[in-house]
């Protein structure tokens, strides 16, 4: 099987990338939330709302059989300037004229191929409505057995994990109907799991086992799935979500209490509270994001159990276990171009650079259909490079660069967008 991960270790390849393109901006919601027990999920909707779910009791409802109020475990909804949404914080859930009060303990966060949040509460998930809060779906999988986090793919089916191993890895539809089994007994304790836009990939985070685990169908959840590989090895992940493009798995890579139970036979050098993006079209890791803590000191306890992204994947925040207060983060992302707001992108395009002709500057936009590693160079006539503008990942969306060409001689030169196996060249004229 394909070690990924310690190949890069080897090499030496991750020095250096703990939030290399990531800047902190502080804790989530503010400095001044203080939340309890820690976090236990994270889901970003399709308006920027971010979902936060704590693995204690957080609230209390009142109780009218007691007469007396119990405390609750709550869900919380934040904007994206950290003000509460109007029907946050949610203590109960209404399906079918029958509601339920969120009692039991919290098991993660995610949002369905609707944006609407799909919400495990012990060994029920639950179906909210992003706009409104309201509750559309309920399911109990399998009774008694602890939920983790779910997956979805593009068709809106859920896959359902459970944290204890030896457990079905179940498929629903998106009317929660049960469909099949991934497998029939998982391996490893969980928290999350993770599948890919056409349902073929299922990658299951076997915490106490190190690894996150590959299953395979070739017919989606038609099946069957077979366990293919283990994609990364002494990798202690609790929390996992896909990049907006679906370009990149993000995963976490564990605490210190991790370190003495690495994979057998493998040792390996990953930051400890640290997300890692992980390219599975080459098997390559190539950004990360790492807890901050300014705020709070490094132990045992604090476990990287959360992670979500904003809609343009621009913003980014991440949660821990184990840290009674401030346990969320935000981070934004530099790149080395500026998304370009409210333009929603119809093709992949490359615009003619303005003005032009130009001295020495000149503005360059484009638009992607759908993310990818991206690049930008701009050659001489003869088809040598003379500047190397953009080589990163990008989301789908619209980007402007500015070129500065004061250091070239005038004249004619060609500039060539790459995203995806494509390529777009225009040319340019400097004149000085």
């Amino acid at each position: 099987m394909k070690n990924f991960l310690t190949t890069l270790f080897a090499l030496g390849l991750l020095a250096g990338l703990a939030s290399a393109q990531w800047t902190y901006q502080g804790s989530f919601p503010s400095d001044a939330w203080i939340g309890n027990s820690g976090a236990h999920g994270l889901a970003v909707d399709p308006a920027g709302k971010v979902w936060l779910q704590f693995f204690g009791n957080t609230d209390s409802i009142f109780d009218a059989t007691a007469n007396a109020y119990r405390p609750c475990r709550a869900v919380y909804v934040f904007n994206a300037d950290g003000s509460q949404a109007s029907f946050s914080p949610i203590r109960t859930v209404t399906v079918g004229g029958t509601t339920d009060t969120l009692y039991n303990s919290n098991r993660g966060l995610r949002a369905d191929e609707n944006g609407n949040i799909l919400v495990s509460s012990f060994d029920v998930i639950y179906r909210i409505n992003y706009q409104t809060g309201a509750g559309m779906n309920r399911v109990q999988p399998q009774p008694g057995a602890t939920l983790t986090a779910v997956a979805v793919d593009n068709l809106g089916e859920v896959f359902v994990g459970k944290v204890v191993p030896g457990n079905p890895l179940q498929i629903l539809d998106n009317a929660f109907n049960i469909l099949g089994n991934v497998t029939d007994t998982t391996i490893g304790f969980s928290r999350t799991l993770e599948v890919s836009a056409d349902g073929n990939d299922v990658y299951w985070a076997g915490y106490t086992e190190h690894a996150i685990y590959k299953y395979h169908s070739d017919f989606g959840s038609f099946g069957p799935y077979v366990l293919q590989d283990t994609v990364l090895k002494g990798f202690d992940s609790e929390s996992m979500v896909w990049n907006p493009g679906r370009t990149r798995l993000w995963a976490s890579s564990g605490s210190a209490n991790d370190r003495p139970n690495r994979f057998p036979g493998v040792t390996t050098n990953y930051d400890l509270n640290t997300w890692y993006a992980w390219d599975p079209a080459t098997g390559a890791i190539d950004d990360s994001i790492k807890w901050d803590f300014t705020f709070s000191t490094d132990s045992a306890n604090v476990r990287p159990r959360a992670i979500g992204f904003s809609p343009d994947g621009n913003t980014a925040y991440v949660g821990c276990f184990g840290l009674s207060t401030l346990p969320f983060q935000k981070f934004s992302r530099v790149t080395s171009v500026e998304p370009i707001k409210d333009v929603l992108p119809t093709a992949f395009s490359l615009d003619q650079n303005f003005p032009n002709p130009f001295n020495p500057s000149t503005e360059i936009r484009f638009t992607l259909i759908e993310g990818g590693r991206t690049t930008l160079r701009v050659f001489d006539m003869l088809g040598r490079e003379v500047a190397n503008l953009l080589d990163e990942d990008l989301d789908a969306g619209a980007y402007r660069k500015v070129f500065d060409a004061s250091r070239l001689s005038s004249g004619t030169y060609m500039y060539s967008l790459t995203s995806n196996g494509s390529t777009i060249t225009k040319k340019m004229l400097l004149m000085k």
